[in-house]
């Protein structure tokens, strides 16, 4: 039986710190929830309530519609971003002892089912990150050689133009043999689309897949479509 989504900001763990790419910002925690909805607008106006009772401080809370996402049950994404774990360790502490925290689990009973979450741990970025876009690409991959592909990674930025923002993630914790996500995000599908058109089909992503192939395995590429966002 699917955990109701009442559950999933209630877990909190603690990680060593992931190696980092060449970012300043690459130590930047996302908790990221898998959620199968069946009345998106109570799904969201729950959460502009809670916002408003207790805001979110520091934190950010996005709601993602899965355009294309495979065979998952999941019909949005919620990512809930914090600077650090302790700052995340305090918002969630904050959060579970306030008034609208219960009245949010209540509202939520019949409303949405989590289906997966995970934990993801920034190690590279270009860009300003995905405020104010639309659309979000998600490449899902197994990586052998972490310290390679972030330089890999990061020559290939250095060589394409930026759709809007360009993120490396790392997954400590519950990517189910997902060990690493690049992100892309653009004002909306249609540049994200041909963005990742002609990247792929230029010879500078031809090298760098020569340089990845044989310590990448790519499990699948998801599209987002960006439907809120709260907090700063």
């Amino acid at each position: 039986m699917k955990k109701k989504f009442r559950q999933i900001l209630l877990t909190v763990a603690a990680f060593p710190l992931i190696a980092a790419a060449n970012t300043a910002n690459a130590q930047a925690i996302e908790s990221v929830f898998g959620l199968d909805v069946s009345n998106p607008r109570a799904f969201v106006a729950a959460l502009a309530t809670l916002d408003q009772s207790n805001p979110t401080g520091g934190q950010t809370v996005t709601v993602w519609a899965n355009v294309y996402d495979g065979s998952s049950p999941a019909t949005h994404t919620v990512v809930v971003g914090y600077d650090t774990l302790e700052e995340r360790e305090a918002a969630v502490t904050q959060r579970n002892a306030s008034k609208g925290w219960v009245d949010f689990q209540q509202t939520l009973v019949g409303v949405s089912d989590l289906v997966n979450t995970s934990m993801a741990v920034e190690a590279f970025r270009e860009g300003s990150g995905w405020a104010g876009h639309g659309a979000l690409s998600a490449t899902l991959m197994t990586v052998t050689d972490p310290a390679e592909y972030a330089e890999a990674f990061s020559r290939l930025v250095d060589r394409i133009d930026n759709p809007g923002s360009i993120r490396l993630m790392q997954m400590p914790f519950g990517g189910e043999g997902v060990t690493h996500v690049v992100l892309f995000s653009a004002p909306d599908s249609a540049v994200l689309t041909t963005f990742l058109t002609e990247m792929t089909a230029s010879k500078v992503y031809q090298d760098f897949v020569d340089d990845v192939e044989d310590i990448r395995t790519i499990q699948t590429v998801n599209l987002y479509r960006r439907v809120v966002t709260f907090g700063d």
